[in-house]
């Protein structure tokens, strides 16, 4: 005989109390009641509720989750420049290269070269001043002053020196003036680089510059017969003459 499970036997013995007894065995009938094992018992009362359990032990970290990364914003406002870093150490220093012998050399035959050519021009320039000194020429620091010989009106003196190079004479210090007085001849006269053609009493420079530098007569310059243009006097004192006046001496200088 197989012992039979303990669940099977629970549920046997149940059985048999639910069955009201139908033995009569001649005692006096006594009522018998029967009545489910959980329905006898006391009625279950609601307790109070118990206390929070404590906390678990903490699980292990998941997977990171696979969201899509959003698209870049839109770049922020520059900011403020940071502070000069500290200068840092210094390279290795490189090799030394080829020192340039073919440009530097040619360079240098270059110079000679030149220097060459103004030594020569310099030497050929004191030649013909020196045989200048023997015409009517006179040098004070960088000019000279050359009479021409000729008499002619204040254009025509003007266009003669030009096409030599030069323009008529205009001593801008005493020194100038002087040199300029010593190439006339007596009772003669020179013009000189200055007018009022441009605006009546106001003598100019041909190139437009205002006059620095005069040594008028006394009463002089007074524009007596529309006198526009200016001449230098064998005495170094200045007078004012018409333009038109052909007897004047053409000095140029350079």
């Amino acid at each position: 005989m197989t012992l039979l499970q303990p669940s099977n036997a629970f549920i046997l013995w149940l059985s048999l109390l639910m069955v009201p007894s139908s033995v009569n065995m001649d005692k006096p009938e006594e009522k018998t009641y029967s009545c489910p094992v959980i329905q006898c018992s006391a009625p279950a009362v609601i307790g109070l509720p118990g206390r929070d359990g404590r906390d678990g032990p903490k699980g292990e970290k998941g997977e990171p989750g696979e969201e899509l990364r959003g698209p870049p914003g839109f770049p922020g406002k520059v900011g403020p420049p940071g502070l000069k870093g500290d200068l840092g150490p210094q390279g290795v220093k490189g090799e030394k290269g080829e020192r340039g012998i073919v440009v530097a050399d040619d360079l240098q035959r270059k110079v000679t070269a030149l220097e060459t050519k103004i030594q020569v021009l310099e030497a050929e320039l004191n030649k013909y001043k020196q045989a200048l000194i023997l015409k009517k020429i006179k040098s004070i620091g960088k000019k000279i002053f050359v009479s021409t010989g000729k008499e002619d009106t204040f254009a025509n003196g003007k266009s003669l020196c030009e096409k030599a190079g030069s323009i008529l004479a205009s001593p801008r210090n005493e020194a100038e003036n002087t040199a300029v007085k010593d190439l006339i001849a007596p009772s003669k006269q020179a013009y000189i680089g200055i007018s009022d053609e441009q605006t009546e009493g106001r003598f100019m420079y041909l190139n437009g510059g205002a006059v620095t530098y005069s040594n008028w007569k006394d009463g002089e310059p007074n524009n007596l017969k529309n006198e526009d243009c200016a001449v230098i006097q064998d005495s170094g004192k200045w007078n004012d003459v018409n333009c038109l006046s052909s007897n004047v001496l053409i000095i140029c200088e350079f």
